[in-house]
């Protein structure tokens, strides 16, 4: 009986404990995760509901205009690479991507092969998806969709947030707080995570977006690695014929999102690999500031920093086509002077303290409850890493205008955008703010609970509702405020759209029909001219043209093409200009000031909104000779060509070599050669050194031949491949066809069929050397070689892994069902 007594005591003790237990469980199941997701599905909810105007727009004012003419000439590209790549069904994927991925953008600038350098997945995945969807949903417009997803992403970050929270082991609550706060941080346009970078009335920076949704994942990730003190890899045993296998998920997942970040942004994935240093080395510093024994710092410190070498070595693997081709040809990538000198710099310590301490980098235009909130988050427990990210951050932000050239250390910081590190401080105040306010909650609701002796819980729905009621009006108030003058700003942007764009469209139509027959480039007008006059809605037609990938001159939508600075020297007013750039096609308002109006402008064609003249051009090819070589870096070439384009040398037919192996200097051809030293010196080969402006160089030309070579039948195929037929007269050593494309490497040219070696020219066009006799001259935009060589190798790697990963999960489940028989 006692025995049976016990027995029973003990059973009913059990029973309650496991009640117990399932009470607590349910509660937690059914309280603050509850609550959490509520408070996610409202932020989530709030975005749809206060953005539902922003995807109406019918044209863009901002950045989105350079970002979707990137979606527009994608889809472009993707007919074309069906047409290039049909011969071969094994070749035909890896054939089309490499095009997808690396093709020529002629919009602007004398064309630049941008997705060489600039990210394009973002770009690709929208053609893909659109051109998917409307197999089932019927016609979508193009800009419609591309403004659809970036409407739900700009919506969905709280989601990113959120669950970025999570995975970084923070508590339910904290991950509520996060999302309500995730769309609300307030600056006066810095380029961050605030909505005014990527609204219609702020600077629309959608590939921003693309990585922006994938960092915290990335950054919680890379946490959950480091605060483990797991290693990526781990040994598989002395007899196993592989030494080391991947084993944990949080490294895979790691790597997957700094992939995913880095191919939506290079600017924000290189913040993402930045990041790993400091989340690494935290808790290696804490130990050490701990005084714990050395063993207890480089245990983790080891462990941490292997962790950290192999998962950035296996992300820039992936990422390898793509980065290593655009730093091998950097010197092709323009570091341009129109570019403001603070987007280098940043802003130095004095201007970040003062604007972190007034709230302006995260509560700009409302008092500063975000920064007081991420100010609690740095000193509340299990933010150590992030706090230790912040004040990261905050040291890159100070930029080079406290740093100097130290940065140049850390890779691809020579010209980077210094002042984009806001990126960075905002990433991590998002995690910091909303452990802040978890904070409070826990805090202020425990100390109420004893004071007046009501139920926590009670206590804990009564501060939510003042949190709700009192805190978040204030910090919701600027984001309200600026989105409802954001809709006001489309919807009459959109009226005046509605009564102009049959006129702007119709003169689209009309210069792609002209580009059929007789290509050239299209001015309509400069910035600070008559073009700011010349408009659809808000937008300045020359921005307009360039949505539909025709190719227009001086304006600077992306400064990345070296021909970008040297082209804003050109001159209205001299046909010969028109000439050297074939500007054939002169777009004006039709009420255009006849002042203006150019006599060397041959009317086209005119309606009652717009006129076409045309300009008198031998084509994107044209007759030269070399007249000298002259010897550069990429800093320094700017003043000689601008001297060259206002003299009479382009006219002349005078197309002197640029080269930047100015370790071979001089070149032994029997030319002038000259050697820039700065932007404003040059060097001779006897050793002496002149000022461009007191002495200009002085070149040499055999100008009797040169009106003898003869071009004709030029053709061109989507910007892609330009023929043409060439008649050079005997005796004419220096003779070159110049194709009036930006230069780069990944141009091939044939004569005859033979591949010849193009050289870079002036202003930064590509001359192609013939020898006397007819020949036909093809140029074609190729993609990388080695770009194509490493997507090849990276793609069989990622395949070969995940066939490696099936047949070994398929081994281990089949071992353990043999067990268990």
């Amino acid at each position: 009986m006692p025995a049976t007594a016990i027995s029973m005591i003990m059973l009913i003790g059990s029973t309650r404990n496991y009640m117990n237990n399932m009470r607590m469980r349910a509660r937690k199941i059914f309280g603050e995760p509850i609550l959490a997701i509520a408070m996610l599905l409202f932020a989530v909810g709030f975005n749809l509901w206060l953005y539902r105007t922003e995807p109406t727009a019918q044209v863009d004012p901002n950045d989105n205009t350079f970002q979707f003419a990137l979606v527009y000439r994608t889809n472009q590209i993707w007919d074309f690479a069906d047409k290039k790549c049909s011969g071969n069904i094994l070749t035909f994927p890896m054939c089309h991507f490499s095009y997808l991925a690396d093709h020529w953008v002629p919009n602007w600038n004398e064309g630049y092969n941008l997705p060489f350098y600039y990210s394009h997945v973002p770009q690709i995945v929208i053609v893909g998806s659109w051109r998917l969807i409307q197999v089932f949903s019927g016609p979508i417009p193009l800009f419609q969709y591309y403004h659809d997803v970036i409407y739900l992403l700009l919506c969905l970050f709280p989601l990113s947030v959120f669950l970025g929270i999570l995975v970084a082991g923070f508590p339910w609550m904290t991950a509520g707080f996060a999302s309500l706060l995730a769309s609300h941080i307030s600056t006066d346009g810095f380029y961050g995570l605030d909505p005014s970078s990527f609204l219609w009335r702020g600077y629309g920076l959608s590939s921003q977006l693309f990585a922006m949704v994938f960092l915290p994942l990335a950054l919680a990730y890379a946490y959950r690695c480091f605060m483990n003190n797991e290693y990526g890899i781990m040994n598989h045993g002395k007899n196993h014929n592989s030494l080391f296998i991947i084993h944990n998920s949080n490294f895979l997942l790691a790597i997957l999102f700094l992939v995913l970040t880095t191919a939506g942004h290079l600017g924000i994935g290189m913040m993402a690999f930045l990041s790993l240093a400091p989340l690494a080395l935290t808790a290696p510093l804490l130990a050490f500031f701990r005084r714990l024994p050395l063993q207890e710092i480089l245990g983790p410190l080891r462990k941490n920093v292997v962790t950290l070498c192999i998962m950035s070595a296996i992300a820039i693997f992936f990422l390898s086509y793509w980065i290593l081709p655009a730093m091998s040809l950097d010197q092709y990538h323009n570091f341009s002077f129109w570019d403001p000198v603070w987007k280098f710099n940043s802003y130095g310590v004095k201007e970040v303290i003062t604007r972190l301490g007034n709230g302006a980098l995260f509560d700009f235009g409302r008092l500063p409850i975000m920064t007081g909130l991420i100010l609690i988050g740095l000193f509340t427990s299990n933010t150590s890493e992030f706090t230790l990210l912040f004040f990261f951050f905050l040291l890159l932000y100070f930029g080079r205008t406290t740093w100097g050239n130290l940065l140049n250390v850390i890779p691809g910081m020579k010209e980077f955008h210094l002042s984009r590190f806001i990126v960075g401080v905002h990433a991590a105040g998002l995690f910091l703010a909303p452990a802040g306010l978890a904070w409070l909650w826990e805090n202020v609701t425990g100390a109420a609970e004893k004071i007046i002796l009501i139920p926590k819980k009670v206590i804990s729905i009564l501060i939510f509702i003042l949190i709700i009621v009192f805190i978040f009006p204030v910090i919701y108030g600027p984001t309200i405020r600026y989105a409802t003058y954001n809709d006001t700003l489309i919807f009459q942007a959109n009226g005046n759209y509605a009564k102009q764009s049959a006129g702007a469209n119709s003169l689209v139509a009309a210069l792609q029909e002209l580009e059929k027959t007789a290509p050239g480039r299209v001015f309509s007008g400069r910035g600070g001219g008559w073009g700011k006059d010349f408009k659809l809605a808000e937008t300045t037609m020359t921005i307009y043209l360039g949505n539909f990938a025709l190719p227009t001159v001086l304006w600077l939508p992306e400064t990345w093409s070296p021909n970008g600075d040297t082209e804003q020297y050109f001159r209205e007013d001299k046909a010969e200009d028109y000439a050297l750039y074939n500007i054939r096609y002169v777009a004006t308002p039709a009420n255009l000031a006849k002042t203006t109006i150019q006599p060397f402008w041959k009317p086209l064609k005119e309606t009652s909104s717009w006129k076409i003249y045309e300009a008198s051009t031998s084509g994107y090819f044209t007759a030269g000779v070399r007249p000298a070589i002259v010897s550069s870096d990429k800093y320094s070439f700017t003043n000689v060509i601008r001297l060259w384009i206002q003299s009479d040398d382009p006219k002349k037919g005078l197309y002197p070599q640029l080269t930047f192996d100015t370790k071979k200097y001089p070149v032994n051809v029997g030319l002038p050669n000259f050697k820039m030293t700065d932007e404003v010196t040059y060097q001779v080969p006897d050793g002496s050194t002149h000022n461009l402006f007191s002495e200009p160089p002085k070149y040499l030309g055999d100008l009797r031949t040169i009106g003898n070579l003869r071009i004709t039948n030029q053709t061109d195929d989507t910007d892609m491949v330009f023929t043409a037929r060439v008649t050079v007269p005997p005796n004419c050593t220096e003779c070159m066809v110049i194709l009036k494309q930006t230069y780069h490497p990944n141009w091939r040219v044939t004569v005859d069929g033979k591949s010849v070696i193009p050289v870079m020219t002036f202003p930064f066009f590509i001359g192609i050397p013939v020898t006397a006799g007819t020949h036909t001259v093809i140029a074609s935009y190729e993609p990388s070689r080695i770009k194509v060589i490493l997507l090849i190798l990276s793609l069989t790697t990622l395949t070969a892994l995940i066939l490696w990963f099936l047949a070994r999960k398929l081994g281990v489940d089949k071992k353990a069902l043999h067990i268990s028989h």
